[in-house]
C-alpha cells in the first residue's frame, strides 16, 4: 500500500516516467556487455571442463595400462615384454628409475602421444580435449618420476600441483608400492584412483576376466619374495 500510494503522488509530476526512462537506457547499454561477458565465461567454462576432461580420462588410461602390465603382462610377451620387464624392474627398485635422463624416460611417449593427438584430431575431437589427453600421456613418466622424487628436488610449481592432486603425490602413489601391488593403478593424479578403488572396480573386473575367459592375474615376483621373506621372519 505504500509504494503504490507514492506511485499516485509521483506519477503525475512526470518522476515515475522520468526514472523508468533511465532504467530502460541503462539496461540497454550494459545489455551487450553482460551479454558478451556471459558468453565468454561459458566458453571458459567449457573449454576448462574439456580439458580436465582430456587430463583425467588420460590418468584413466594409464591406469588400464598399468594394470593390465602388472596383473597380466609376461616379460615373455612379444614386442611389449620389455615394458612388462622394466615394471618388474621398477618394483623391485622403485627408485632405479630416477638414474636415467629424461629422453630415455619418455622417449616412448612422445611418439605415442603424438600419433593420438592426431589420431583424436582427425577424429572430430576439441582441441581442449585432445590437448592435454596427449599431453597426459607424454608426461606420463615424468610425473611419475617426480611421484618417486625427493620434494627438494622438484620446483615450486611441481609440488604446488602435486599438493592439489592434479599431478599425482609421492604419499598417494606410495600406496601403490605397498604390499600386493594391486591398488592405485592410475599415475597421473590423485583424483581418479579413489573413485575405482571404492567401487572395486580392477577387482570386478579381474572377476569377470577369470570367470569368462578362465584368465587369471600373475602375482607380481617382487610380492611373492617379499611374502617369503614375511614367512621366514614368522
Amino acid at each position: 500500500m505504500a509504494f503504490e500510494a507514492a506511485f499516485e503522488i509521483l506519477e503525475p509530476s512526470g518522476v515515475v516516467q522520468a526514472i523508468m526512462q533511465a532504467v530502460d537506457g541503462t539496461l540497454a547499454a550494459v545489455q551487450p556487455g553482460a551479454v558478451a561477458t556471459l558468453g565468454l565465461l561459458g566458453t571458459g567454462a567449457l573449454i576448462a571442463g574439456q580439458a580436465l576432461a582430456g587430463w583425467l580420462l588420460a590418468d584413466l588410461g594409464s591406469g588400464v595400462i598399468h594394470w593390465a602390465q602388472d596383473r597380466y603382462g609376461s616379460p615373455r610377451w612379444p614386442l611389449v615384454g620389455g615394458i612388462v620387464r622394466d615394471t618388474i624392474r621398477h618394483h623391485r627398485k622403485p627408485m632405479g628409475f630416477l638414474d636415467k635422463p629424461v629422453l630415455a624416460r619418455s622417449a616412448r611417449m612422445i611418439g605415442l602421444a603424438l600419433v593420438v593427438l592426431m589420431a583424436l584430431l582427425l577424429a572430430g575431437a576439441p582441441l581442449a580435449f585432445a590437448l592435454p589427453f596427449a599431453a597426459g600421456i607424454f608426461l606420463s613418466n615424468e610425473i611419475h618420476a617426480a611421484a618417486h622424487a625427493k620434494a627438494r628436488s622438484l620446483p615450486g610449481p611441481v609440488r604446488a600441483l602435486q599438493r592439489i592432486g592434479l599431478i599425482q603425490s609421492p604419499l598417494h602413489h606410495a600406496a601403490h608400492h605397498r604390499h600386493l601391488k594391486n591398488v592405485n593403478f592410475c599415475t597421473l593424479t590423485d583424483w581418479v584412483n579413489p573413485v575405482l578403488e571404492r567401487a572395486r572396480f580392477w577387482r570386478r573386473l579381474e572377476a569377470v576376466i577369470r570367470h569368462a575367459g578362465g584368465i587369471r592375474t600373475r602375482r607380481d615376483p617382487v610380492v611373492r619374495r617379499q611374502q617369503r621373506r614375511r614367512w621366514k621372519a614368522a
